[in-house]
């Protein structure tokens, strides 16, 4: 396996499929020659549990008034511990769970983190004090495998040119699940309790989790090809020297340290990661700011408020149906063209995304300020969804592109920072509005936006030189 290039050449150890196969093409060790039927279903299923994992993160937030209630405290640091303390652990799984995958494949490690995630989830909504709630919640954050390895999933199972699609309903699902769940926490916690905001998910996700153990097999590339290989007694002839002149702990904090290391040493990943942290961070900022306004500004009641994520819930199916067509379409034409594709020639969105959103928070902003009737900010939070979930897709697609077998390393090492800006950026939210009002800080926002419209242009141009070379010898 060459590790010479940041594009990790993927060739090598997979067999590539442009189109469904035959069930005479099949071949057990090629993930990409698997059924059209089974890979979509391989896509939904993780696609779901990535919804539940980011549904839970925020459906606290709603009844967190209610846990305090029912534990007789009034410390407010514990209500905002309730809900940050998820981003916290959140912020270890990428670390843990993505180069996992990527050394015992993603099969189990995917199963493992689940159980965890699912038993971690029941303490949760059975918890006898406030402290051990907070204490599950981190646990939860920290079990959270599916936004990780489901890019990687994605990557092993559908060649460049087909993948788009199935990038768009996986960061879709990931992006719903926090708009969607103050909308039911609020419901649930006001007709059936806190501890339903937590039991609902866990259900739910337990579900998912067994229908993932029975349907899902191993996909990754690597790990096939060893079984291959020690299937017909040849694993002397395909080790590499990794495995065969080092010990088995180099080669594990080797693995779990990649994240860091691509990181590190990819210019490309290090604007990429900015990019989408600040873009991911100002979309939970948005998020926080919408049930505060509707209430105080608007009088809409605590039930009615979560009604008002429906306009940046819309923005982001929007979003993302449009990159389901578009994606994979220009990677095809550029193929069409010169017979070879770049992974740059994904990144077009991305700049037409920066100008939606910019002026989305314009919207937001000055409406909100002056009070105009609550549709018009609720347009401004859908058009805010939709630059969002444009550029996630986009950008996401382009690293697993880019990063080929080691996709699930490159996405964990975007997600830390990514995680960390949701977790402290809402943080500034209350002040920048305070100080500046919602207008100027809307507009503050958006020139911010639009600053960062030039680095789709500089990715386009320059984006071979920035991606890095020996990358892995980190």
């Amino acid at each position: 396996m060459d590790e010479e290039d940041g594009h990790c050449k993927e060739t090598e150890v997979t067999v590539q499929s442009t189109s469904p196969v035959d069930s005479a093409d099949y071949d057990p060790f090629d993930p990409q020659t698997r059924s059209t039927t089974y890979k979509w279903i391989t896509v939904v299923l993780v696609a779901g549990l990535s919804t539940m994992v980011q549904l839970s993160t925020i459906i606290a937030a709603p009844v967190s008034p209610s846990i305090l209630s029912h534990f007789h405290s009034d410390n407010a640091l514990y209500r905002t511990l309730i809900v940050s303390i998820w981003e916290l652990g959140e912020i270890i799984a990428p670390l843990l769970w993505g180069p996992l995958s990527e050394l015992y494949g993603r099969q189990w490690p995917l199963n493992i983190a689940n159980l965890f995630f699912v038993a971690f989830l029941a303490g949760t909504a059975a918890s006898t004090s406030i402290q051990m709630l907070i204490a599950f919640r981190f646990l939860s954050g920290a079990a959270t495998a599916a936004s990780a390895i489901g890019p990687g999933i994605v990557s092993d199972l559908f060649p460049e040119e087909n993948r788009g699609r199935a990038m768009s309903i996986m960061s879709l699902t990931g992006a719903l699940g926090p708009v969607v769940g103050p909308i039911i926490g609020s419901y649930l916690g006001e007709k059936a309790g806190w501890r339903w905001a937590f039991w609902l998910p866990t259900i739910a996700t337990g579900a998912l989790s067994l229908l993932i153990l029975v349907v899902y097999r191993e996909t990754y590339s690597v790990t096939l090809q060893k079984r291959k290989a020690k299937q017909q007694g040849l694993e002397s002839g395909t080790e590499s020297p990794e495995d065969t002149e080092k010990t088995a702990s180099h080669v594990f904090f080797k693995t779990i340290l990649r994240p860091l290391r691509l990181l590190i040493r990819s210019p490309m990943l290090i604007l990429v990661t900015l990019y989408l942290s600040v873009v991911y961070g100002y979309t939970y900022l948005v998020m926080t700011t919408i049930a505060t306004l509707f209430q105080d500004v608007y009088g809409f009641s605590e039930g009615a408020s979560g009604l008002a994520f429906l306009g940046l819930c819309l923005g982001l199916i929007l979003g993302a149906f449009l990159c389901s067509f578009l994606l994979d379409r220009y990677v095809r034409t550029a193929r069409a063209r010169s017979g070879t594709s770049k992974p740059e020639q994904r990144l077009p969105p991305v700049l037409i995304a920066c100008f939606i959103m910019s002026g989305g928070l314009f919207l937001f902003g000055w409406t909100a300020q002056y009070h105009v009737q609550w549709i018009a900010p609720i347009i401004g939070t859908g058009i805010i969804g939709f630059g969002l979930v444009s550029t996630t897709i986009t950008l996401q697609t382009y690293v697993v592109d880019l990063f080929g077998i080691y996709a699930a390393s490159a996405t964990s090492a975007m997600l830390v920072p990514r995680n960390a800006c949701a977790a402290f950026l809402p943080l500034a939210g209350p002040p920048l509005f305070k100080h500046l009002g919602y207008n100027w800080g809307g507009t503050l926002l958006a020139l911010i936006v639009l600053v960062f419209s030039l680095m789709p242009l500089i990715f386009i141009k320059y984006g071979e030189r920035l991606r890095g070379k020996n990358l892995l010898d980190a």
